[in-house]
């Protein structure tokens, strides 16, 4: 869901009295200030914390303002989810033509005022807001509340994007409900409904992490994209949503495999497939088809075998 917490402004500037008039412009308004001095700062901030709003000086010693607006917005994550308010001394057209096409939403000009500072903070909060709220509706499934196809593909090129620049794994799940057409056309589309939110509860309630997505990219169909995770530990994650899906008891009274609703899972990651996303889609529907395949109600990721 949308945060509704504090708003979280990062301030980059390598003047120590400019920053200090900025704390002292918005310490009696209720947001979140984080403070860098440098490109590097600025980049690791971003990184590590949930930021919405960046008040940005043009000139840093150790990049300029405008390659480091450029470089934030070429990380699509911060594409649709963060503001850049530049602040510089220099009332010149062509620079603020050049800033806002580099990616930036406003500009200030120093020495700030507080009043036009504030205002012009709120006007960008209310516009990410209404961008947050519209990319939220856009990308979720309503029904099950997890993010749908299109949450997928977007997020899981980044993640893989993310795990080849830092070297570590990507897990990707793809889950089924066994012989849901059938229980569909037994028990009415409501129950039907009510089955896929169960489930869907019961994916939720594993990722607990944030770097753990779950999607509904279909109609029965689910995936999970599992950052810094290896298949061995993908494994061990679909057995614990099997174990819970287990314990949820949905009665299911025409599956060939179970009385209850049960799924199958296939499971890969980047070691064994690679971080391009159409082989590593190609490579778990391959596993869930075995799963499928040899009986069901199971998760396969190559020779891993696992059955409650």
């Amino acid at each position: 869901m949308i945060k509704t917490n504090n708003a979280k402004i990062l301030v980059v500037d390598d003047d120590a009295t400019q920053i200090q008039t900025v704390i002292s412009h918005l310490q009696s308004m209720n947001y979140d200030l984080f403070i860098a001095k440098n490109r590097s700062d600025t980049l690791k901030t971003l990184a590590n914390n949930d930021i919405d709003l960046v008040l940005l000086d043009i000139n840093l010693p150790d990049g300029n303002g405008f390659e480091i607006c450029r470089e934030i917005r070429s990380q699509h994550e911060f594409n649709d989810n963060l503001s850049i308010v530049f602040m510089t001394s220099h009332h010149s057209n062509e620079r603020e033509a050049e800033g806002l096409s580099v990616g930036a939403n406003d500009y200030i000009y120093k020495p700030l005022n507080q009043q036009v500072l504030v205002a012009r903070i709120n006007v960008q909060l209310q516009q990410l807001r209404k961008t947050k709220l519209l990319s939220h509706y856009a990308n979720v499934d309503a029904l099950t509340e997890l993010g749908n196809r299109r949450a997928f593909d977007e997020q899981l090129q980044q993640e893989l994007k993310r795990g080849e620049r830092e070297g570590v794994p990507v897990s990707l799940l793809s889950l089924d409900i066994d012989f849901f057409k059938a229980y569909n056309d037994h028990y009415g589309h409501p129950q039907g409904d009510k089955c896929l939110r169960e489930v869907a509860n019961c994916i939720k309630s594993e990722c607990r992490r944030p770097s753990d997505f779950a999607f509904r990219v279909g109609g029965e169909e689910f995936a999970i994209v599992l950052y810094n995770t290896p298949a061995s530990g993908a494994m061990l994650f679909a057995d614990k949503i099997r174990s819970k899906l287990a314990t949820t008891a949905l009665q299911h009274e025409f599956s060939s495999v179970s009385e209850f609703v049960t799924m199958s899972i296939g499971v890969t990651d980047t070691l064994s497939a690679s971080y391009n996303i159409v082989e590593l889609i190609a490579q778990a529907d391959e596993m869930l088809y075995q799963a499928k395949e040899g009986g069901r109600n199971q998760a396969i990721a190559h020779d891993w075998l696992a059955v409650i």
